[in-house]
């Protein structure tokens, strides 16, 4: 699904030298647990900078690093109303994910685990695109796929609502610290995660009014997550918010083309045609939204959903259903066409996709009593933090080029590759 998806780009950081750190102890368990500390994160940036990398190993390396380095932000204790330990001792650098090159630095061991945990989630959305992008799929892949966006949408929803907070400062407005960043990724990874069941639900013809219930709580999905973004830069966020937008419209076509069916089962055929033309006006206004996208700047890889084949085969589901009710319409029923259609289900009763709760990794045992104690005797705050001197550019992190071909035709009937 190269054409399915839309990712914003991974955070890009300055190399880090954790030498500072073991200058000030003595304790041979911290020196080593500091030592490990550079090699933890090399590997772990390494690991996420390609979707490819197994899941199991991006696990393994984010459990490994974030346990040590929460032991320097644990062991940073309140003395005399000030902060002592090496919490604040580095400053670290990192872009965000729709502001370009503009770096958030702060001297804050903290916004380390922020950062990094945004980048793991990020990971996992882009994992799960990667593997969605086979034309065929088995069962558990497609099973990995909606278990990865569920784990970002946990992971997300974590920094959210504690990790983030617990910062000295939150940063710049539309930064990835930025509550309405993490809303609009916690939302976008449970509505794609939504969207496999949906598939699912299409490919083995569930009853039309389930369908339309899940649709139309997808659509929804999107839209909340576009209405994170709509107070900030739309030269930053723009694009990101029209495939939100093209999601809403697409899914609510959806929910109104399976509830036109319902109710055609029903002999309500009037009912039928008004939420057919509602579908194909939605259908119409993804498909202009979708060309929109394709042409517009801004962060984000290139996707056309108008040229999926998920998108295009409902453009004739819609129409000849359309024709059919209003032909049967004309010669048997003679019902009067509501000016509004039905309203949508208010909620489909299972099938609804979640965050899957996600909670860092303890602190690494090797940290013991003393270890700890030992950091908070070496520098302070108030000494010369490392990187002072000379900012380091921070270079983009090279990414797969996603596929601009069509995208072939899967062999299922209702074009949904993870069935």
């Amino acid at each position: 699904m190269a054409h399915w998806f839309h990712r914003n780009p991974l955070k890009a950081t300055s190399s880090v030298n954790f030498d500072v750190y073991r200058s000030g102890t003595t304790n041979s368990d911290a020196s080593k647990l500091l030592a490990d500390l550079k090699g933890k994160r090399r590997k772990l940036l390494e690991l996420i900078r390609t979707p490819e990398s197994e899941l199991a190993d991006v696990t393994t390396f984010t459990t490994e690093y974030l346990s040590t380095l929460r032991g320097i932000i644990q062991g940073s204790v309140e003395e005399s109303g000030r902060e002592e330990g090496v919490r604040h001792l580095v400053v670290f650098r990192w872009t965000n994910t729709v502001q370009g090159k503009k770096v958030s630095e702060l001297m804050d061991a903290q916004f380390e685990l922020v950062s990094v945990l945004v980048n793991v989630a990020l990971w996992h959305m882009k994992h799960a695109a990667h593997l969605a992008a086979n034309p065929e799929i088995s069962m558990e892949e497609a099973k990995e796929v909606h278990r990865t966006l569920r784990i970002g949408a946990g992971m997300f929803t974590l920094l959210k609502d504690s990790e983030v907070q617990t910062l000295h400062d939150t940063g710049d407005k539309g930064a990835d610290t930025d509550v309405r960043i993490l809303d609009a990724y916690i939302m976008q990874c449970q509505a794609e995660a939504q969207e496999v069941t949906l598939a699912r639900a299409i490919e083995l013809k569930h009853k039309h009014s389930l369908v339309s219930a899940l649709a139309a709580e997808t659509s929804k999905m999107f839209m909340i997550g576009g209405d994170s973004l709509t107070t900030l830069d739309q030269l930053q966020v723009g694009k990101w918010h029209k495939y939100m937008a093209i999601k809403d419209a697409f899914y609510k076509a959806y929910a109104y083309c399976y509830l036109g069916l319902d109710v055609l089962a029903q002999d309500k055929c009037g009912e039928a045609i008004a939420c057919l033309r509602e579908s194909s006006r939605l259908y119409a206004a993804a498909e202009k939204l979708s060309k929109e996208y394709a042409s517009m700047k801004g962060p984000g890889t290139h996707c056309r959903p108008h040229e999926h084949v998920f998108f295009r085969k409902l453009g004739p589901l819609v129409k000849s259903t359309l024709e059919k009710c209003e032909h049967e319409n004309g010669f048997i029923y003679f019902h009067k066409v509501p000016d509004q259609p039905p309203e949508l289900p208010v909620k489909a009763t299972f099938g609804l996709a979640s965050a899957e709760p996600y909670a860092l990794p303890p602190v690494n045992p090797a940290w013991t009593e003393d270890a700890l104690k030992s950091l908070k005797s070496g520098k302070t705050p108030h000494d010369k933090p490392e990187g002072a001197a000379v900012a380091e550019e921070i270079k983009p992190i090279p990414e797969p080029n996603v596929s601009t071909e069509p995208a072939p035709a899967p062999s299922t009937s209702s074009g949904c590759v993870v069935s």
